[in-house]
Order: C-alpha cells, then structure tokens, then sequence
C-alpha cells in the first residue's frame, strides 16, 4: 500500500509523461499513439521454449521496443523497465488465469550489484502492481555467474547455462508464471525450467515484453542484436 499511496502523490505533483514521446500522461506507461504504433504480436506467431505449458510475448524485438529494453537493463531506469511491465498487463492473453507466483528471471548476485536491480524483476513489479499479482523474487537463483551470452550458438548457451539456476522447493499445484525482458533462443528459459521442474513446480508460463523474431536474410543480426540485450 505505500508504494501505490507514494505513486499517486508523485502524479498529483509531478504527472507521468509518455516513455517515448514525452507528452504528459494518465497512468498509462505510453501515450495511445506510441501504444498503438508498437509491434504487437499475436500469441499464436511465437515458438515455445521447452518446460512451460505456456509462453507468450508482447511484441517483436525491435524499435522503439529495443530502445526502451535498453534503458531498462544498462541505463539505469527503473521507471522504464515498471513500463514494460505495465504494457505486459495492458495486453495479456484473454483468460489469463491468475498465477499464484510470479517469478522474474533472477541475475547472479555480482551482476545485480553492479548493475544496482534486476531488470526483469523490475518489469515483473510493474505487472504485478498492475494486476496485483504477487511477486515472488526469491523463489529461484542464478548461483552460476554464466559469461554473456551474445556471441554464442544456440547450443553453446545451453551449455553455458548448464547447472546455472537453483530453486526452493515447490508444491506442484502452484501456478508459476516466470518473467523475462526477451526471448530470444530460448536457453535461459528452457534452463530455467528445468530447474523449476526439478524442484517441483506445476503449471508453467512465460511472458516477455519482447520476442526477437528471425525474418529471411537478417537472422543472425537479430539473434545478436537480441542477445546483447539477454542475460
């Protein structure tokens, strides 16, 4: 509750401005012309990572989605990254049944205090806050610091993330939704689950902001472009 009472003082004396344009505001993280502008995507143009009953993404990798996932995860603003998180909850699937854990893709514990915050995390608190969902951060940890993985096969970051996550033990009837800026190959996904599997977790789904789809002749670019932006 003090969060949500500290939020609408700041409104009342310093009004929320588009994270795009700029222009002044309601609550809503982006005006209705730079919210209509951007590449949503369907749920049906996406492959699934293996290990979750549910995967969906809320548009394609690219501008002005790039940019803001850039600000969010190296610039050091947190406001941006509760945006993507909001825009998540303004255009979830319909009959998105409530989970009971949302789980943001964890950072190791060097990398968040260099960085100062988990930029998935942040998005997840921003959906969260939107839906009043509950946000369960320490439910699983990355106790592997995995080199970047922006450089690598597909196979070379599975082995990368090989062991790279634990997790608390989990009761199988909970419903687990786990979020992450982007989806890109799919391996820290893919481990991820694993992990969440073996420790015992149910139901599973998993929401990006954003999807780095390959089209004809710019493939490769956009893996790497995706993948410099994928912890």
């Amino acid at each position: 509750m003090g969060w949500v009472k500290v939020d609408q003082i700041l409104d009342l004396f310093l009004p929320p401005h588009c994270a795009l344009c700029g222009q002044s505001i309601a609550r809503s993280p982006l005006c209705q012309g730079c919210l209509t502008d951007l590449p949503w995507l369907e749920p049906h143009d996406l492959p699934a990572p293996a290990g979750f009953d549910q995967v969906w993404s809320a548009l394609a990798y690219q501008y002005p989605v790039d940019r803001l996932i850039a600000e969010a995860k190296f610039g050091g603003q947190l406001a941006t990254a509760r945006a993507l998180g909001e825009l998540l909850a303004l255009r979830m699937p319909e009959s998105t049944p409530r989970p009971d854990l949302v789980v943001p893709v964890p950072l190791h514990w060097r990398r968040q205090a260099e960085r100062g915050y988990n930029q998935a995390e942040e998005i997840a608190r921003g959906l969260c806050w939107q839906l009043d969902w509950r946000l369960a951060a320490g439910i699983c940890q990355r106790q592997r610091a995995t080199p970047a993985q922006a450089q690598l096969s597909a196979a070379e970051r599975r082995m990368n993330l090989h062991a790279a996550f634990v997790a608390r033990p989990l009761r199988p009837e909970l419903h687990i939704l786990v979020i992450d800026d982007v989806l890109t190959t799919g391996a820290t996904a893919e481990a991820l689950a694993h992990t969440l599997r073996a420790a015992g977790a149910g139901r599973l789904a998993l929401w990006t902001v954003a999807h780095a789809l390959k089209s004809p002749g710019s493939s490769q670019a956009c893996g790497d472009q995706a993948g410099r932006l994928k912890v």
